[in-house]
């Protein structure tokens, strides 16, 4: 059996125990491709928001890394280009008043993580939209965790890195968390 048909029904497989409508995993077969250099990337950088929100993203990273350490799982490391794709996100979700895994032009996470030129094998997104809320790292973490869906995105074993990106509008705070396996 070739190698590429093994990555097929590896794939297959994959996709068939991830898939549900509530778990937002979306798995790509792995193709040959060129990555894409650092300095390439075909969406613009966008640094956090605020001081504030920045530290928002670095909380919910721990939290969620301090969740994983504690069920025994690797840490999940920071990808900021995943980061800036997530934050890119949120703003959207924010500017145009809407909140959805599927993006306002139809979208996904996946198709979103590929437009940033991120080469993948399987990426999971986490979404929060909360207002007027003192603590948004923990509403946040602690809503994922009761979450079936969310949860499994968390403890996921094969996930290796993260990305979160929070918006702030008035009130009201969106916060995306992707995660993906290279």
């Amino acid at each position: 059996m070739t190698t590429l048909k093994k990555f097929w029904l590896i794939g297959i497989a994959i996709a068939f125990l991830t898939n549900s409508c509530e778990r937002v995993i979306e798995y790509l077969p792995p193709l040959p491709r060129l990555e894409i250099p650092l300095n390439a990337s075909r969406t613009p950088a966008l640094a956090s928001q605020s001081a504030s929100t920045a530290k928002i993203e670095v909380g919910i990273r721990q939290s969620i890394n301090q969740v994983r350490q504690h069920k025994g799982l690797q840490l999940l490391q920071q990808n900021e280009r995943l980061a800036q794709v997530a934050r890119n996100y949120s703003r959207q979700m924010a500017e145009k008043n809407f909140f959805s895994h599927t993006g306002s032009e139809g979208t996904t996470s996946a198709e979103r993580v590929e437009a940033a030129g991120i080469i993948y094998w399987v990426v999971g997104e986490n979404l929060f939209k909360g207002t007027n809320i003192n603590q948004p790292v923990k509403v946040a973490v602690d809503g994922w965790l009761d979450s079936p869906g969310h949860r499994e995105n968390i403890l996921r074993p094969f996930f290796t890195e993260t990305g979160v990106g929070v918006w702030r509008v008035n009130n009201t705070y969106y916060i995306t968390q992707l995660f993906l396996r290279r």
